[in-house]
């Protein structure tokens, strides 16, 4: 049955259908699904010049990090110098390549390398990564990541802002190091980062589903 499943998603990737396409690349990416990489990169290949597929574009992406397809990892980072019209797709971007490229070494380089990138939904996306992978930095890196994300707070509640995602992980980092930063969140207009802090003040994981 598993045999039969996986040749209907190449299939579907091959369609050159942005609809199919992104079906098929959400199934992959939610049930975590190996052995698609090629495939994925080929499909998104084919539509990335595409506007208006910019969904599709997206299920991919995150379907290649969430898979480890380490080996598409340059692929994307060439992807950071496009002008997309859809710039959530940084935010996936940031998503995947941290997921690839700094979790698996217990290395922040890509992340640490976004931070002073001024563009706020990379940013947003490595932290998912993080948050997504429940990862424990060095203090030092926690340090940096704080200090860096603390005043980004542009439309919070209608975006999800870098700090959401690291207050969200935040009761798994140490309490001395976090205790400044979520007393901060607790003054955020959107009472859903006040929920997020509160939690992790309290050493516990929110109830709140970011990703």
């Amino acid at each position: 049955m598993q045999k039969e499943n996986r040749l209907e998603y190449i299939e579907e990737l091959q369609t050159k259908s942005a609809p199919r396409i992104k079906k098929a690349a959400a199934k992959i990416g939610r049930q975590q699904l190996q052995g698609y990489g090629e495939y994925l990169l080929d499909a998104l290949k084919s539509i990335i010049n595409n506007p208006k597929s910019w969904q599709a574009q997206s299920e991919i992406i995150r379907a290649l990090g969430i898979t480890n397809c380490v080996e598409e990892s340059e692929y994307l980072k060439g992807l950071l110098l496009f002008n997309f019209n859809s710039t959530i797709l940084y935010r996936d971007l940031g998503f995947s390549i941290c997921l690839l490229e700094d979790i698996p070494n217990n290395k922040l380089d890509f992340l640490k390398c976004t931070l002073s990138s001024g563009n706020e939904l990379l940013i947003s996306g490595a932290c998912s990564a993080l948050l997504y992978k429940k990862f424990i930095p060095s203090e030092q890196d926690i340090e940096k990541i704080l200090e860096s994300i603390s005043s980004i707070n542009t439309n919070e509640g209608n975006i999800i802002t870098p700090r959401c995602y690291i207050a969200a992980l935040a009761y798994l980092w140490p309490p001395h190091q976090t205790k400044k930063f979520l007393e901060a969140c607790l003054q955020s207009k959107w009472s859903g980062l006040v929920e997020i802090a509160q939690s992790s003040i309290n050493g516990k994981q929110t109830k709140y589903v970011l990703i």
